[in-house]
């Protein structure tokens, strides 16, 4: 990964550089405050407004770039440049050539229709930079030549000084100057749900992650509490969102696993056009037959060889998967991804929001007598053993906070609210809708101090109505020198105090331990008993607290110590929970055969700990580190990728590096996200899955799907979607290329024999789109399996396996041989048209009763065990009348071409058709023997 750096704010672009750009392309999180401004040429009072004019002139203002979007002459153009639709765009070319205009209409609409699909589709694509665009911060509070100002954010340069309070979003990345109980939100960038504390003067070593650099607030992060003044250090795409925008940027569309076997697929059908075009004109000339009637013939193979009804019915059938998926809480925004989750092998998980519920939590309490026992309850268990301790505990966790509900208003980024987590979420601790859906309160300030309200409301305390009871009277601000916050209030007519913080800055402080029967003196032995406790918190990835309290003897002043000869109340630990239908959702993924990898900027022991309690990391697997990662070359990571369950302290740039490997190692990667940290892995990834509630715009704009209700089940239901589309196209395309093959057999076969062409172009455009289209259609939404979770990902880099592509090879040629044998009974009795009829006829009907048995490549047609599918009758009996119409009204069956057949004609072309259906259930059968064959074999070996 090549380094980050700013670029000097007073040097050229083409300047050599100085020492003091030297100095600006250091890591400004590592270096002290006074040589960042000097390295900056800029000082306490901020710069002159003619400096920054020179600068904004010279650097451009504070916002992303964008490239242009492709135009529509470029899509144009990449529609039509498919081998399948040059082949057509060629036929239509020559049929116009030949005043065969009937057939050039219909190919050039066929053509016009399937590049406005696609073009349609593409428009609605590219969206990313416009929400990362809407994420910048509108104004900004500067400093210039000692005074301070409001300035659109467009205009920051790099080395103003900018101020920062609570619910301000930081509008450029800056190398803090000055902190008071500085706390900003940083999830949508690092992946962390706890608020970061910044501290100016803190040392923070070059190398360290973006999460560990408390020197630096970042572009698009919200202020949480307290206040700051920073110098900026980088605007625009030169800001950690920059980079992130430039990854966006500069990472190509990639081609989703249909899109690669469509192509493939379509390059096969060109080689065999074109070769059997030439063969056909070889052939003919040979034979001594007219140039121009074997150009016809030709554009005949030609039209032939594609499936012209395939590109519009793949599509059409992954539009009915997103309809299914979005009556299930999945917006599929790029229609291939449907087909691409049926194949995914790997599924990359963000662990904030995703697995786990995006907001903190109390989830063990350990008061006085826990502690003398070295253990910590549930709190529902706590409450049960000591009420009154717990009273006692949620009081002086209501009292000594400054977080509040925000009554009556729904979580941020619920459904409907229209507000996404990097809007406003970060700002009031981002806690989404409750586990059962439910609609929350917001909370209004720091995370962990919202978990302690929603704490004392759960046992009936009234936060609220608690603070108007005890009004607060003094207070001493948290600051991270001391690790604690304390309030005074009145309670009963006595002055008290209530003191929160680490349990190693408030332990020394206290002298009492709270009993059931009061406080006693606190012993060695429960100071050990306390460390105890909170050692083993902390190893569960549990965030600690402690609680204490003390009686004043009066409102103290400013200056007097309160925070001695505490009684300790007791420790509470809290995560941010997982979802509680995760790990469920985990192992039907691990029984489908697909393998759920976290990838979080959270930190390693926190995120291993989720791990093993969803069941995605298990004994033997790694936990790779941001750090460690830096350290891998591509060979290194392409190895770790395969053993690792959990990546931690990850960035942007790292998360890009594991989807691409994951997929060099040949899986077909799936990413869950919800930050703008996610954006750039969400593209990369074959298919990129964004939260809908607690999800930032970017995420959803760079992603192939959006789960509405933010459920990593959902994915599971997604996956399943995905598979029954994958298998519904293989059914389509196994049905539509079979009767193709049948036509370029009785073609060729007709030329090799010098006969007259057994079929018109529009006969075939007939067979290929009136006949074909409706049963295929059909077969796109045949249910799925009982068992269809429980086999491997498809890994077949083809359209069809080994043995489907046998399949339709034998159907092909038994229903060419099944037609030409038709043409030949119907030219001996009433000439060419009537063969052609007849020919015509075996095919169209072959195919509609093919139809009926290709719902299943192993069930009989009488017996499928996925299910009724009513939509493939109505497809049978509307093709069989269309088929009518032209074989039995006389004007429609002269423009045809044919002629008509008498009543033992008609019962050799429906015997003939009714053959082929008879030839693929016996295939069927001996299929179905053969496997019962080999697993008796198997089990006598074994």
């Amino acid at each position: 990964m090549e380094p980050r750096t700013a670029p000097s704010p007073v040097a050229s672009a083409d300047a050599a550089p100085s020492p003091r750009a030297e100095a600006a392309a250091a890591a400004w999180h590592a270096k002290p405050a006074a040589v960042v401004l000097a390295a900056l040429e800029t000082s306490p009072d901020g710069l002159t407004d003619a400096e920054a004019r020179r600068r904004l002139a010279q650097n451009g203002p504070n916002e992303l770039a964008s490239k242009p979007p492709k135009t529509l002459g470029a899509m144009v153009c990449e529609q039509l440049g498919d081998p399948m639709v040059l082949i057509l765009v060629v036929a239509a070319v020559l049929s116009a050539l030949l005043r065969e205009w009937a057939e050039a209409d219909i190919i050039f609409a066929i053509v016009v229709v399937n590049a406005v699909i696609g073009i349609v589709q593409e428009r609605k694509a590219q969206s990313s930079l416009e929400a990362l665009r809407s994420l910048s911060a509108p104004t900004a509070r500067v400093v210039r030549g000692g005074a301070e100002e409001i300035l659109p954010a467009r205009e920051l340069v790099v080395g103003d000084l900018v101020m920062l309070d609570d619910g301000s979003m930081v509008p450029a990345d800056l190398r803090l100057l000055d902190t008071a109980s500085l706390r900003v939100q940083e999830a949508s960038l690092t992946g962390e749900s706890v608020p970061s504390e910044k501290d100016a003067d803190a040392k923070v070593a070059p190398g360290a992650p973006l999460g560990d650099r408390s020197t630096m607030a970042f572009a698009t992060s919200i202020v949480t509490g307290g206040r700051g003044r920073g110098v900026v250090t980088a605007t625009g795409m030169g800001t950690e969102v920059g980079q992130i925008a430039g990854l966006l940027e500069g990472d190509e569309e990639l081609d989703t696993p249909l899109k690669r076997k469509l192509a493939s697929f379509g390059k096969l059908l060109t080689i065999v056009g074109v070769a059997a075009a030439l063969a056909v004109v070889a052939i003919g000339l040979a034979y001594g037959r007219p140039f121009v009637p074997l150009l016809l013939l030709a554009v005949s193979l030609a039209i032939s060889v594609i499936p012209e009804s395939l590109p519009a019915t793949a599509t059409i059938v992954m539009a009915l998967g997103v309809q299914r998926m979005a009556r299930h809480q999945a917006l599929v925004r790029r229609l291939p991804a449907v087909e691409t989750l049926g194949g995914a092998t790997v599924i990359c998980t963000d662990k904030t929001g995703t697995l786990t519920e995006n907001r903190m939590s109390v989830v063990r309490v350990a008061l006085g007598p826990d502690l003398d026992r070295g253990t910590a309850q549930e709190p529902a268990a706590a409450l049960a053993a000591h009420p009154a301790l717990f009273g006692d505990l949620a009081f002086v966790a209501a009292l000594c906070n400054d977080a509040s509900f925000a009554e009556g208003e729904a979580a941020p980024g619920a459904a409907g609210s229209g507000e996404a987590e990097g809007e406003r979420g970060p700002a009031d601790g981002g806690r989404p809708p409750a586990a059962d859906g439910a609609a929350a309160d917001a909370v209004i300030g720091d995370p962990t101090e919202g978990a302690l309200l929603v704490m004392a409301r759960d046992i009936g305390v009234e936060p609220a109505a608690l603070r108007a009871s005890y009004p607060r009277l003094a207070e001493r601000p948290f600051d991270s020198d001391r690790k604690r916050m304390a309030t005074v209030h009145e309670r009963d007519g006595q002055v008290v105090a209530a003191v929160k913080g680490a349990l190693d800055g408030l332990l020394p402080r206290c002298a009492f331990v709270m009993d059931d029967d009061g406080p006693r003196p606190i012993t060695d032995d429960d100071r050990a008993h306390a460390l105890e406790v909170a050692a083993r918190l902390s190893d569960e990835a549990l965030r600690v607290l402690a609680f204490a309290t003390r009686a004043l003897p009066a409102v103290p002043g400013d200056e007097e110590d309160i925070e001695r000869e505490l009684v300790l109340v007791g420790l509470v630990g809290m995560m941010d929970p997982p979802r509680p239908d995760v790990r469920a959702a985990v192992d039907t993924c691990r029984t489908a055969g697909v393998r759920t990898v976290m990838i979080t900027g959270d930190h390693a022991a926190t995120a291993r700990a989720i791990g093993e309690e969803l069941d995605i990391y298990r004994p033997g697997d790694l936990v790779v580190t941001g750090e460690e990662l830096e350290e891998m070359d591509d060979a290194a990571l392409d190895d770790a990728v395969r053993r690792a369950s959990v990546f931690a302290r990850v960035s942007p740039y790292h998360k890009l590096r594991i989807v691409r490997a994951l997929k060099h190692d040949g899986e077909v990667t799936a990413m869950t996200g919800d930050g703008v940290n996610d954006a750039p892995a969400l593209k990369a990834a074959d298919i990129g899955v964004a939260m809908g509630i607690t999800g930032t715009d970017v995420a959803k704009d760079a992603a192939d799907m959006v789960l509405l209700d933010d459920r990593f089940t959902t994915i599971v239901y997604a996956v399943r979607e995905g598979r029954r589309v994958h298998r519904n196209i293989q059914k389509v395309v196994q049905f539509l290329v079979a009767d193709n093959l049948a036509e370029i057999v009785v073609l060729l076969a007709a030329v090799a024999l010098n006969w007259n062409a057994p079929l018109t172009a529009v006969m075939i455009l007939w067979v290929n789109l009136a006949t074909a289209t409706l049963p295929a259609l059909s077969l796109g939404v045949e249910p799925s399996s009982r068992h269809i979770m429980e086999h491997p990902p498809l890994r077949a880099g083809t359209l069809l396996e080994g043995r489907q592509a046998r399949r339709v090879v034998f159907q092909g040629l038994f229903v060419a041989a099944f037609a030409l044998l038709a043409f030949v009974i119907g030219r001996e009795a009433g000439g060419d048209a009537v063969g052609r009829t007849m020919a015509f006829g075996v095919l169209a009907f072959s195919q509609v009763l093919r139809a009926v048995n290709q719902r299943s490549d192993t069930d009989p047609v009488w017996d499928r065990e996925g299910g009724r599918n009513p939509q493939l009758a109505w497809a049978v009996a509307a093709s069989t009348a269309l088929m009518l119409v032209v074989l039995l009204v006389p004007p429609v069956r002269e423009a045809f071409g044919g002629a008509a057949m008498d009543a033992w004609q008609w019962a050799t072309v429906l015997g003939l058709a009714f053959l082929s259906l008879v030839q693929t259930e016996a295939a069927k059968a001996i299929g179905r023997w053969r496997a019962r064959r080999g697993q008796a074999t198997a089990g006598l070996r074994g």
